[in-house]
């Protein structure tokens, strides 16, 4: 017997010389100008060792016909095409199975074989004998059922079909019929919610609209007062002329109705004067807190933080004097050495500049303090404690004295001072 043939080593698988016409930038196994030849030369070692060769015709498909493609690799540069090895391949035949011994009378008997062996626990069997007394005590008697057929199975399933078809009908309804409920539900609180809203939304309008006349404050507060009083006035103007009065008794009326109409016109007077005292001092309440805000700087990392400056430090200290003088703050509305503690504070403020505003803020200082120290009951300063606030108020609101007022209020350099911010010079990243 020999072993598996060798080609020899002209072939360009074993590496040698490539054929004439070859191309050295390929190795030899993958030359894609290499040609098979019709013949090769086969060398086979026998089985005493002596080596012989012979000649192996190939078998070549002809020109022009395509190998059929079982898969392989394609290059991408040249658009070669590799096959795999199954293309160079003969084809295995599969084996058919041999069936003809398949459904034999052989292959369907069973060859019973006889084994020993020795169990764990052992157990027995011992029929009924008439020499042999047996305890039946634990014994149990079994017998078999009535027969159970197929058609009797299908009409059991039938009838259990039946009744848990009956039962998945019924949750189904009661829960589409608690849905509904549900949904009735959820709709009679919408409407009865949406009826409350209502009547709430109603009640606060009310109370809005009342409380419009009680304590106005726009102007379209008090156009509502004057169109009332308007309307009240012609429709009581109507009423009289409608009247069977006669002469001096309709005159009457008409003086009466003027009376009730200067009156009322007298509270409308009374309520806008209270209105405007009050949206003053919330505009005064409201650029006192803006100047005395901190600064909003962005840090490195981006988040905002709040900075006081020396402008801000200043505004803040003269909004806390305005505040206790006008008796809002610390010692506008204690005792007397409160009151006394605050006007000397607001005169060492003001006594750093000297110009008419200044010297008329100190000099009211005096007089309030020699009359309090002269036991003058507080309530009867009042006009005194309003001029002075209005005062002070000018003094804040201007520049040279507080450098934060320029940012709200444009005023004129009326009074010839020296600022004592003059040196300080603010960041250019203020806001």
């Amino acid at each position: 017997m020999s072993s598996p043939e060798v080609p020899e080593t002209n072939s360009p698988l074993e590496g040698s010389t490539l054929p004439a016409g070859g191309s050295s930038d390929f190795p030899p196994y993958a030359d894609p100008s290499y040609s098979m030849p019709e013949e090769i030369t086969v060398k086979a070692r026998l089985e005493d060792g002596s080596v012989t060769s012979f000649q192996v015709a190939i078998e070549k498909m002809p020109e022009g016909s395509t190998k059929p493609y079982y898969g392989g690799y394609r290059h991408t540069q040249t658009g070669l095409v590799y096959h795999h090895g199954a293309a160079q391949t003969a084809a295995v035949e599969s084996k058919v199975k041999d069936i003809s011994n398949l459904r034999n009378r052989d292959s369907q008997t069973y060859s019973l074989v006889t084994k020993s062996t020795q169990l764990v626990r052992e157990a027995g069997t011992q029929m009924k004998r008439v020499d042999l007394h047996q305890d039946e005590t634990l014994d149990l008697s079994v017998s078999p059922k009535p027969y159970f057929s197929a058609n009797q199975l299908l009409d059991k399933q039938r009838a259990t079909s039946l009744v848990i078809q009956c039962f998945w009908r019924g949750y189904v309804a009661r829960k589409l019929a608690w849905e509904k409920r549900e949904s009735i539900y959820q709709a009679q609180l919408a409407r009865i919610k949406a009826q409350s809203d209502k009547v709430v939304a109603a009640g606060a309008v009310q109370k809005r609209e009342i409380e419009r006349r009680m304590n106005p404050k726009s102007v379209a507060d008090f156009e509502i007062l004057y169109n009332e009083l308007e309307t009240w006035r012609q429709a009581e103007h109507a009423k009289i002329r409608d009247s069977e009065a006669e002469g001096a008794a309709k005159k009457a009326m008409v003086a009466d109705l003027l009376a009730k109409e200067t009156k009322l016109l007298q509270t409308i007077d009374k309520l806008k004067a209270k209105a405007l005292k009050s949206g003053r001092e919330k505009r005064i309440d409201t650029m006192l807190d803006a100047m005395s805000k901190e600064k909003q700087w962005e840090g490195s990392n981006g988040i905002p933080i709040n900075v006081s400056t020396p402008y801000t430090v200043r505004a803040k200290e003269l909004a806390e004097l305005y505040k206790g003088l006008v008796g809002k703050g610390p010692g506008g509305t204690g005792t007397t050495d409160d009151r006394l503690d605050v006007l000397l504070n607001v005169k060492w403020t003001v006594n750093e500049f000297d110009c008419a505003l200044t010297r008329d803020i100190v000099e009211l200082i005096e007089r309030e303090a020699d009359l309090l120290s002269r036991g003058r009951d507080g309530a009867t300063l009042d006009g005194l404690r309003s001029r002075l606030g209005n005062l002070f108020l000018q003094f804040i609101e201007t520049p040279e004295f507080c450098p934060e007022a320029a940012r709200f209020l444009k005023v004129s350099n009326e009074y010839e001072v020296e600022p004592i911010f003059k040196t300080l010079a603010a960041p250019s990243n203020w806001t």
